[in-house]
């Protein structure tokens, strides 16, 4: 009965302490609801606070004309902090943006536009405040690439200017500044050598503005960034392909665009690349005597554009024992013996059309960097 009755106050005390714990913290956040509410004043209050408020706000502007900005700035600020839900505090506001923007105070000028853009969603110089603040992200992106190889630090971090951008597109989707930020956050990227993050900024602005402007211009920059990997020795199949898709998107989505004739002088290029990494990996088959999969190689060379790769995959073909050229073999044997004079005539005319590729020559063993799976044998 004793231990019942202690157990009993032991529950009674807990349902006591889970009471007054939930209590307090109602209280609390009540509390906190009623002191942030209390910022806000009444119509009453806010009609006395108005014309207080717009009278510091002359004496700003005045202070103003006489050149006694530091002054004015501080004036602003106090109308700021004791009259913020006033329509002078967005003036005030905008006004100490447009005072750090003049003096190249980029960051603080930044900060203040945003704190104006965040506050006073409803004025009308909304749009002002975003075009200012695009101006400011402009100028610190352009001064960025022309001191690139200098060793003086910039006073705005990249990570900071990303943020600027992305800053605007959200305060301003719809607006003419948001695909200029989205081209600037992509541009930005490719500058720093992040080709990943810079194909996926332009092509989200492809995707998000697909008939801006510069919706062209971002379209071929995806396709030229694979490009410039594959001009720089990459022979990576899919940065091919890649590039290929871009190019034709420009040509198809944006034929009138400036890009569309050096996109298609870019297909061509690509187009000779692919063709001649299949003829090579074909030539690599032959020479292991695998010739079933040289033929496949090959024929997927002939359907290139270039003509001299067409050529010699063609004359590679026709020199190889016919029935390897035939899907259905399964015969492995060696090319026959008449068809070795034929072979060494190919070559020495492969030879003569300047082809990049010397398919006489025996000194290396190795195949492509990237040699695909021998295919199938049925």
């Amino acid at each position: 009965m004793f231990k019942y009755s202690r157990f009993t106050l032991s529950i009674n005390l807990s349902i006591l302490l889970i009471y007054f714990n939930t209590s307090t913290a109602q209280a609390d956040i009540f509390d906190y609801f009623k002191k942030d509410l209390s910022k806000v004043p009444t119509k009453e209050k806010l009609k006395e606070l108005e014309p207080i408020a717009s009278q510091k706000l002359k004496t700003a502007l005045q202070q103003e004309k006489q050149g006694r900005h530091k002054k004015a700035i501080s004036t602003h600020r106090n109308i700021i902090k004791n009259y913020p839900f006033t329509t002078s505090a967005a003036e005030s506001q905008f006004k100490v943006g447009e005072y750090y923007m003049s003096l190249g105070k980029d960051k603080k000028a930044f900060d203040a536009f945003q704190d104006f853009v965040d506050k006073h969603k409803a004025s009308d110089s909304y749009m002002e405040a975003i075009a200012n603040q695009y101006q400011i992200a402009e100028k610190v992106l352009s001064g960025k690439k022309k001191k690139k190889l200098s060793i003086i630090p910039d006073k705005v971090r990249d990570s900071d200017l990303l943020k600027w951008f992305l800053s605007i597109i959200d305060n301003a989707p719809f607006s003419k500044y948001a695909p200029l930020s989205q081209f600037a956050i992509a541009e930005s990227y490719q500058n720093e050598k992040k080709t990943s993050l810079a194909i996926a900024s332009y092509q989200k602005l492809v995707d998000k503005y697909p008939n801006h402007k510069l919706s062209s211009e971002a379209q071929y920059r995806i396709g030229d960034i694979a490009r410039k990997k594959i001009n720089s020795g990459s022979r990576d199949s899919a940065n091919i392909t890649h590039a290929k898709n871009a190019m034709e998107d420009v040509i198809v989505a944006y034929e009138n665009s400036p890009r569309a004739k050096e996109a298609a002088n870019a297909l061509k290029q690509l187009d000779s690349i692919q063709g001649t990494q299949l003829f090579e990996t074909g030539l690599f088959y032959e020479k292991q005597k695998q010739y079933r999969s040289a033929i496949i190689y090959y024929e997927k060379a002939i359907k290139s554009k270039n003509p001299s790769i067409k050529d010699m995959a063609t004359l590679r073909m026709k020199n190889i024992n016919p029935q390897f050229a035939s899907t259905n073999s399964t015969d492995h044997s060696k090319p026959k013996k008449n068809n070795i004079s034929k072979t060494i005539e190919s070559d020495n005319a492969i030879k003569k059309k300047g082809g990049k590729v010397d398919t006489m020559s025996t000194e290396t063993k190795e195949g492509p960097l990237i040699l695909p799976p021998p295919p199938i044998e049925p």
